[in-house]
């Protein structure tokens, strides 16, 4: 039994909401290839964050049905464009609003867009974290 403990390898990894970035149980990972060194690597995964979630968090997609969602960043301490650095700042705006902020073009379909805390600042956006 203890040569099976050696080679099993199970992991619950964790998955960020691709809106307000809380972490929620993803799934579960086992060694496919049973060997000691696949198994290792499997168990370090356990309780790490691994990916995003293909979906929402259920509450972001609650907000998300109430109008556009702008999630506030910082863009002098954003180092990769892919992935902002996040202030914090999250705001549910109406589909008008959306519309006049990213003028002339159109919003992002998504119904999701980044933007920076300064903006949200000269916008006088309510309770705007400025210490990111």
């Amino acid at each position: 039994m203890k040569q099976d403990d050696e080679i099993l390898g199970i992991a619950l990894i964790k998955e960020l909401c691709r809106i307000c970035a809380r972490s929620f149980d993803g799934p579960i990972v086992m060694n496919n290839k049973l060997t000691k060194s696949n198994a290792k690597k499997i168990k370090a995964m356990h309780g790490k964050v691994m990916s995003y979630m293909k979906e929402p968090c259920q509450e972001c997609q609650d907000m998300m049905k109430l109008g556009f969602v702008l999630i506030g960043v910082d863009e002098k301490k954003t180092t990769d464009v892919t992935s902002p650095y996040r202030n914090g700042n999250i705001y549910c705006v109406k589909q008008e609003v959306a519309e006049e902020i990213f003028k002339p073009n159109p919003p992002p379909e998504s119904g999701v867009a980044f933007i920076d805390f300064n903006i949200l600042v000269q916008m006088q956006f309510p309770n705007v974290n400025i210490n990111s």
